[in-house]
């Protein structure tokens, strides 16, 4: 007699209609969820499994059965664990992901400690059938809800430390992963990567990973709740971060258009203002705005350093806006443009220098800078049309 490995039709059978009675079971108790367990059921029946990773996709991210953290631990156990091997594994990883994060969200089913637990488990035991990206959006996942979840008194920063191990761990992974078609995991790296920067610091890290997040997220995707936090923190780290003049990278995207119409509206305004370099405008909206402007920690703490930054601006902009070949700036045109007293505009070119926003000599005898090189940015409309009317003159 040959004995074979594989599991007889018998025991298939058996382990198909368990499946089915899992999912009519939970339909009965969960007649709102029914046509959709009705689905995933007649999908499984008829073994159409990349239409069944579709629909799992969007069940479980379906407010409905969010709301039942419970009912979708059991769905992974008595129906995703027996077809997990027959789905696209980066789409599975999705789907475990976003179970473990409702069932998390519902109290009561699993606690963050467990969530965390869980997520890290199934990437490390299942890594070598899921593949490097799949385990990466779980372990990317786990660091998410670490970073959200409530920390013990004694807990030392060790959560902040296994976070940062995984994220460092992560990005020789990440950087071989230029130029993949699906955006999953490079959202969702850098979603933990700007968590982390905002808990942590310094705010030109978020900054850049932030900026990195939008570049793979479609902000409409995002409930406007998100899209407004995430704004107000990309705005704040972009005024106080060091070495962060380049505003038309983030005025580019649409991510300020969250802040519209609410209290942080003036935070966008101001954002345009800097990419501007327009004292007058900064002095004016700050007098508006001051009370707002004083109550942000990261700026009241950077006062001076965000006028310098203004000052700074003002002279890069009025370099951009003078012809190439009439760069020999006077003291007292950049005095006038940052509003500065003459005796601190050497200062100022000398500041900009050293920081590597342009590049010249300053003439002490003949009072000017004579500028041959301004830091590339990305550019508005209007200093777009600027450009051109220049490129029209010669």
């Amino acid at each position: 007699r040959r004995w074979s490995a594989r599991p007889s039709r018998r025991r298939r059978r058996s382990a198909r209609a368990a499946t089915m009675d899992f999912v009519e079971t939970t339909a009965a108790a969960a007649p709102e969820l029914a046509p959709d367990l009705a689905k995933l059921g007649e999908l499984f029946e008829r073994k159409l499994y990349h239409e069944l990773t579709g629909a799992l996709v969007a069940f479980v991210a379906s407010p409905a059965a969010r709301s039942r953290g419970g009912m979708l631990l059991e769905l992974e156990a008595s129906f995703l664990s027996k077809i997990e091997a027959k789905l696209n594994q980066l789409a599975y990883a999705r789907i475990f992901a976003e179970v473990v994060r409702a069932s998390v969200d519902d109290a009561g089913a699993l606690t963050a400690v467990e969530g965390i637990a869980k997520l890290r488990g199934a990437a490390e035991s299942k890594k070598g059938r899921l593949g490097a990206e799949p385990a990466l959006y779980l372990e990317m996942e786990a660091c998410l809800l670490e970073l959200g979840a409530p920390r013990a008194a004694d807990d030392g920063g060790a959560a902040l430390r296994a976070v940062k191990k995984a994220l460092d761990e992560a990005k020789p992974t990440m950087d071989a992963l230029t130029g993949t078609t699906d955006t999953a995991v490079f959202r969702k790296y850098y979603a933990a990567l700007s968590e982390y920067h905002k808990q942590v610091g310094p705010p030109e890290a978020f900054y850049s990973a932030a900026l990195s997040l939008l570049s793979y997220a479609a902000t409409d995707d995002m409930p406007l709740a998100a899209r407004r936090v995430l704004a107000t923190d990309i705005a704040l780290a972009a005024l106080s971060g060091e070495g962060v003049y380049n505003f038309g990278e983030v005025l580019a995207t649409p991510i300020l258009g969250a802040l519209e119409d609410t209290p942080n509206a003036w935070l966008g305004e101001l954002l345009r203002v800097f990419a501007a370099g327009d004292v007058d405008a900064f002095n004016d909206l700050l007098g508006k705005h001051r009370e707002a402007y004083l109550a942000q920690p990261a700026l009241r703490a950077k006062a001076a350093f965000v006028k310098e930054k203004i000052a700074l601006l003002a002279f890069m902009n009025l370099v951009f806006e003078t012809p190439a070949r009439q760069r020999a700036l006077p003291f007292s045109a950049i005095a006038a443009r940052a509003r500065l007293d003459g005796d601190q505009v050497e200062w100022l070119a000398m500041r900009a220098m050293a920081l590597g926003l342009v590049q010249g000599v300053i003439d002490e005898i003949a009072r000017v800078v004579e500028v041959s090189w301004v830091q590339p940015r990305v550019l508005d409309p209007g200093q777009i049309r600027h450009l051109v009317e220049q490129i029209d003159t010669l």
